[in-house]
């Protein structure tokens, strides 16, 4: 990100070169460099995708004494990117692929096209270079209740240990101890102090509403009010790239093809995966594997690749002018994602800066705190590890209060909610509305009612994530291209039954925000208008339900497009074809219950060993 400023003063040129060097200076770990492929080149195992998954499992796989070719679509991730506070403005930077969506008419009616964002990190570190660097690893029964032998909680809670590096466990409690390591190589611990009361006012306002406090979503329960652990070591982001690939001992030997496209996987007449083919530069290449290929593009880019190279649904492949190898009716389909609409509080209204200047200068003050001491509010992601997870089904909206037992039958246990928060200072949504507009996604009437509202009082963001939906989307070929971006048809909303449980969610969130914390600081909520809705004083639920199918926004947590039990057997291979696996979200068949970092690198790191031991 390039920092314009305008020196009008002596003061003000100190600024510009103090920003200049702390986004100069932040990378700490420095990366491998990049290989240029030669055609016929050979290694014994190619992975594709530098993610959260894909890392890992080249990076396991290098220490184990294999030779991998890594093959990354982006580059290095940007200094800004490792600054905790900075990661709204990677949405829609050039470390994401800034996929666009096919719009259903139900949902992301706010947004430009209609169109639902789909952000996803195109670099080393992948989305764990690009997002909020949350640290929770699901519910029990997402692990449980999957369909195939093998995945269990129990046989998952070894690869999460394996590379976790908790560096604050003495500020867990001892029932803690069990559920964490503290000497893995992702380094993970809470973020700095925002500096922000509502961090507390927060707290106080979810346990006035019955959530228990708790202090490890990843142990006993998963339910309660929470400040998250994050992927955060010495106030800078840890992604899989610092994590893994800044290793020295996988430096050594990995190498690493950037700005690199995977185009197709390269199967012979036995049904055998015996390499790649890849555009690097002008170059068409086929770069060979001895012994297997890993796809960890992601739950868009795998099974894009997937069906460019003949495996997916026969009549679709047939359709794009390709030959079918495999017909798996279950490639790109299934997907799920967790959803939220972004709802608005008005919050401490005339406080806050809003002399560009002296913005400018505190900006500044911060950065080179960052600098000198990995200090200061740029090490902290706001108010976004402040969590909240929860059944709305075991919530009494008479009583006004979190019970611990169902109306319904839904196991309290099992959340369906995660509440996450952001906050807005005043007057920032006009003075940087183009990176808003970038991050969110949304059309300039919705920008423009927020931007006013926003002069005024600054916005605390409140999202309740659907973590449990039941709406299903699919990824399909836009064109046999295999540089052109596929059909991403998410869907959402398009079960009823979603939109019921994120009303629910808002009605929560409106009964917190009459909470003593809120209405202390006359915290109100914004109601935005929309063309077709009903006003909220005539028909409460109708807008809400109409707010949400416009206001529609994703956690970027898409799942399910290459699932194990149906295109994976339980040892994530590709059925009907041999030496080829998947290894990212795309293998699970739905979005667990969390954000999806923790599971994805888990799922890099289990798919090394089943490597490892199916030696061939």
């Amino acid at each position: 990100m390039l920092v314009v400023c305008v020196c009008r003063s002596v003061a003000v040129l100190t600024a510009c070169v103090l920003v200049w060097e702390a986004q100069a200076q932040l990378l700490s770990e420095s990366l491998p460099a990049s290989v240029v492929l030669r055609d016929g080149q050979r290694f014994d195992y190619i992975v594709v995708g530098a993610g959260a998954a894909g890392a890992a499992a080249a990076a396991r796989l290098v220490l184990a004494g294999a030779s991998v070719l890594l093959v990354e679509a982006g580059g290095n991730p940007t200094s800004l990117s490792e600054v905790p506070s900075a990661a709204m403005v990677l949405l829609g930077s050039e470390l994401d692929w800034q996929y666009r969506t096919i719009p259903n008419n139900m949902s992301c009616l706010a947004s430009v096209g209609q169109q639902c964002r789909f952000s996803r990190g195109r670099c080393l570190g992948g989305s764990s270079a690009i997002n909020y660097m949350l640290y929770t690893r699901g519910n029990r029964r997402d692990f449980d209740d999957m369909p195939v032998p093998g995945w269990t909680w129990d046989d998952l809670l070894p690869y999460f240990l394996q590379y976790e590096g908790l560096q604050d466990l003495d500020l867990l409690p001892p029932s803690s101890i069990p559920y964490h390591n503290t000497t893995g190589t992702m380094r993970i611990g809470f973020f700095d102090a925002s500096q922000n009361p509502w961090h507390s006012r927060l707290i106080k306002a979810y346990k006035s509403l019955g959530l228990p406090e708790n202090p490890d979503v990843n142990a006993e329960s998963q339910i309660g009010v929470s400040q998250l652990i994050g992927y955060v070591y010495d106030g800078l982001r840890m992604s899989t790239a610092r994590g893994y690939l800044a290793r020295e001992d996988v430096k050594r030997s990995l190498r690493i093809a950037k700005y690199t496209r995977c185009t197709g996987v390269i199967i012979d007449e036995g049904k055998i995966a015996r390499g790649v083919t890849v555009v690097q530069g002008l170059k068409k290449l086929k770069i060979l594997a001895r012994k297997e290929v890993i796809l960890s593009a992601g739950a868009i880019g795998t099974p894009q690749i997937l069906m460019l190279s003949g495996i997916g649904p026969a009549e679709h492949l047939q359709s794009m002018g390709i030959r079918v190898k495999v017909d798996l009716p279950g490639v790109g389909a299934n997907m799920t994602d967790h959803i939220l609409p972004l709802v608005l509080a008005l919050v401490d209204k005339g406080e806050g800066i809003t002399d560009d200047l002296l913005w400018l200068a505190t900006r500044v003050e911060q950065a080179a705190e960052l600098v000198t001491s990995a200090s200061g509010p740029l090490t902290s992601n706001g108010l976004t590890d402040v969590s909240a997870f929860l059944n709305s089904h075991c919530y009494d909206f008479e009583r006004r209060k979190l019970l611990n037992e169902s109306f319904d039958g839904s196991d309290c246990e099992s959340p369906n909610l995660q509440l996450i928060h952001a906050y807005i200072d005043r007057n920032l949504v006009a003075v940087a509305k183009p990176v808003f507009m970038q991050a969110t996604g949304f059309n300039n009437d919705v920008v423009e009612q927020i931007s006013i509202a926003n002069t005024q009082y600054a916005i605390l963001v409140i999202s309740p994530v659907l973590l449990y939906p039941y709406s299903v989307g699919h990824v399909r070929l836009a064109s046999s291209d295999p540089l052109a971006y596929p059909a991403i048809f998410p869907n959402f909303m398009d079960d009823e039954r979603d939109v019921d449980d994120l009303v629910r969610s808002i009605r929560i969130v409106e009964q917190m925000i009459d909470s003593p914390p809120f209405r202390k600081r006359n915290a109100s909520i914004l109601h935005l208008n929309f063309r077709g809705c009903p006003s909220v004083g005539a028909d409460r639920e109708g807008y809400w339900r109409c707010y949400s199918r416009h206001m529609t926004y994703t956690a970027y947590h898409a799942a399910g497009t290459a699932s194990v039990g149906g295109v994976l057997d339980a040892r994530l291979r590709v059925r009907g074809v041999r030496r080829l696996r998947v290894a990212d979200l795309s293998a699970l068949p739905r979005a667990p219950r969390a954000n999806t970092a923790a599971v994805a690198i888990a799922v890099g790191e289990r798919v090394a060993d089943f490597v490892l031991q199916d030696t061939w």
